[in-house]
């Protein structure tokens, strides 16, 4: 029997088919990275390296071809996935691509010390 689902990323609506009940992602988002259920932008973080498109939405730095000899795992650390409007974070609406931004850790840092957002709510 074939099953048929839709990914479980809550923006991929690619559908699944296969005999194995367990595969819950597409090809695209196959393999997720880990603890991804808990912090969805994951998807996007990786989705971004995928497309080759690790670069600032902000500054526009392009790690992959300001560092050509660096491996790929090193400069995605350098990048941070930002929720443009952290007032919805943790929302179906907020945790969605049109609400995400790669940034690099500077500019990260200063859009967080400007929005006042620089602390885990944790800690305040």
């Amino acid at each position: 029997m074939i099953i048929k689902e839709t990914c479980k990323v809550n923006w991929c609506s690619k559908q699944i088919e296969g005999f194995d009940s367990r595969i819950k992602f597409c090809l695209k988002h196959k393999n997720p990275p880990k603890n991804s259920s808990t912090r969805p932008w994951l998807h996007y973080k990786r989705e971004r390296i995928l497309d080759n498109k690790l670069e600032c939405e902000s500054c526009g730095d392009n790690y992959p071809q300001k560092f050509p000899n660096v491996d790929i795992k090193i400069l995605s650390s350098l990048m941070d996935v930002d929720h443009i409007d952290s007032s919805i974070k943790g929302t179906i609406k907020g945790e969605q691509p049109i609400n995400y931004q790669l940034l690099c850790k500077i500019c990260h840092a200063i859009k967080s010390h400007d929005e006042d957002d620089y602390n885990s709510h944790k800690n305040q």
